[in-house]
């Protein structure tokens, strides 16, 4: 039996010398093995399974090596055959991607507009904005609701033309646009005892009261905890989540506080919720950033502007004294 070592040294080998293996060949193996047999890959190819066992036996001799060993009805890979799908699988993640830059190229050539947007933003603000924004003729848009890291990281692929993020990017991917200073508001579930007071309410206040938290790893959580902390106060966290606006859901199921961004306070107050401003006072500001030059692309200016103008709205709705729908 060839060993693994000497399979490894040689199986570059063996495919550059491979001058008729085909394209379909390696997808019918890339198939078998992903979809766990002949059956199912010939689902997913498309084609009869004596097709793919065809393709299978042609691809073995051509290469040289035993892929998969043959139990009844069933094929199992062997190390050969797993080693081979490691490089297939590579080669197919690439093949991924550039379609993927494809379609990007595809989109900008069309006009389209690519956005890329943290969840505070992405699930409160921008889907109002972006059907407004259409309304107004703009071109389609491929929208992106990913962690801040992830979102500069297609900016700097150029995957997108505009990112929101709450962090600065790390090296010159693109250049500012804009930036929205924010802080913490407090979101108190139906007839919390502190919903009624008037004014910002103090972590102390909170220190009786379960609270949901937005998940450990968090800017918002790290700031939070530190805030807490400072006071000596160690919060009872019912249930932690991921995002802003589940934070906001389970709020309003009563389950207990939370602190979130004001855009993300803000739609909970519309839902008849009650908001108050959080002491200490606590940063959440983020920035958009663009790789296109100013005016390449005015509908990225449009959508800045836009959510300028929104957030200032959502500022004066969150200074108002909060009151929840009868």
């Amino acid at each position: 039996m060839v060993s693994n070592r000497i399979v490894s040294a040689s199986l570059a080998e063996m495919l550059s010398m491979a001058a008729m293996v085909t394209h379909r060949m390696i997808e019918a193996f890339h198939a078998v093995v992903q979809g766990g047999g002949v059956t199912r890959a010939a689902e997913l190819l498309n084609v009869s399974q004596p097709s793919v066992s065809r393709l299978i036996s042609d691809l073995e001799t051509r290469i040289g090596l035993r892929l998969f060993e043959r139990r009844g009805a069933r094929l199992r890979a062997t190390p050969a055959g797993l080693e081979l799908f490691d490089e297939v699988e590579r080669s197919f993640l690439a093949l991924g991607r550039v379609e993927q830059a494809a379609a990007v190229i595809r989109d900008r050539a069309a006009g389209a507009l690519a956005v890329a947007a943290m969840s505070a933003l992405g699930y409160s603000l921008l889907p109002g904005l972006l059907a407004e924004l259409r309304k107004a003729g703009a071109p389609p848009v491929r929208l992106h609701v990913v962690p801040s890291q992830v979102a500069l990281g297609m900016l700097a692929s150029r995957q997108v033309d505009l990112a929101f993020s709450t962090i600065p990017p790390a090296a010159a991917i693109g250049r500012p646009v804009g930036h929205y200073a924010l802080e913490a508001q407090a979101i108190l579930p139906p007839g919390h005892p502190l919903a009624a007071t008037a004014g910002p309410v103090e972590a102390a206040e909170l220190a009786a009261f379960p609270m949901v938290a937005l998940s450990t790893g968090s800017l918002a959580r790290a700031d939070t905890d530190r805030a807490f902390s400072a006071l000596g106060i160690r919060p009872t966290i019912a249930v932690e989540t991921m995002q802003a606006h589940s934070a906001a859901q389970l709020v309003g199921a009563g389950i207990g506080f939370a602190i979130v961004d004001p855009m993300t306070a803000s739609a909970y107050r519309a839902t008849g919720g009650w908001v108050r401003p959080f002491r200490p006072r606590l940063d959440m500001s983020f920035s958009a950033y663009s790789w296109h030059q100013p005016g390449e692309m005015p509908w990225t200016t449009r959508l800045v502007q836009m959510v300028t103008q929104a957030i200032d709205r959502s500022d004066e709705v969150s200074s108002r004294p909060s009151v929840p729908a009868a």
